[in-house]
């Protein structure tokens, strides 16, 4: 779901049959050479770090950012923004907006029903920071339902453990993405940890 690119990496080659919605930028990329085209709403041949550094949600530092696709823009306004120079383009095509991602602290009992239900359209969940030792939290009110994919009323932070994609030594930062309910979900030991079905 998060992606690291690099400052050349252009939304329209990055999104290739894959979700397309949080990137990690690397520093230094206001020097670039990669194209932006566009002023609020980009066009898919942008640079993803360089549109988010001209709009403002990033800096030369670097950082996390959210892209959203906005679909079909009859035309795209150049602007001189936050350093960097912007392309005019008076063609439709397919476009993307860039906003900040958000972080949230949660506790070991926090569920995505809660922080971030599932709505039509999709939206952003916020970057989330997870405890340490949620493993040793009661499992009946930090339940963890479901592999690879998860119920929404499962604990974030333990379903992370159980995923291999956070320790609980150290917790740390989860991106969550909700999706619409499945009927079934597959149990199994993991990390430490039984899930439910």
């Amino acid at each position: 779901m998060s992606q690291i690119v690099t400052c050349d990496t252009k939304l329209r080659d990055q999104c290739k049959g894959t979700t397309c919605n949080r990137y990690e930028c690397p520093a230094g990329c206001l020097d670039g050479m990669a194209k932006v085209i566009g002023t609020v709403y980009y066009d898919m041949q942008s640079s993803i770090c360089r549109a988010g550094i001209h709009y403002g949600v990033i800096d030369n530092d670097g950082g996390w950012m959210d892209v959203t696709r906005q679909g079909r823009k009859d035309f795209f306004i150049k602007s001189y923004k936050n350093g960097l120079q912007s392309l005019g383009k008076y063609q439709s095509a397919n476009a993307f907006t860039v906003s900040k991602v958000t972080v949230k602290v949660i506790t070991c009992e926090t569920t995505v029903s809660v922080l971030c239900p599932y709505q039509k359209p999709a939206r952003h969940c916020p970057r989330i920071y997870c405890p340490r030792n949620c493993l040793q939290e009661n499992p009946h009110l930090s339940r963890v339902i479901g592999t690879k994919m998860y119920s929404d009323k499962s604990s974030i932070c333990r379903s992370a453990i159980h995923a291999g994609v956070l320790s609980n030594e150290s917790g740390g930062y989860v991106d969550v993405m909700p999706t619409d309910n499945r009927k079934l979900y597959m149990s199994s030991y993991k990390n430490g940890i039984v899930s439910e079905r």
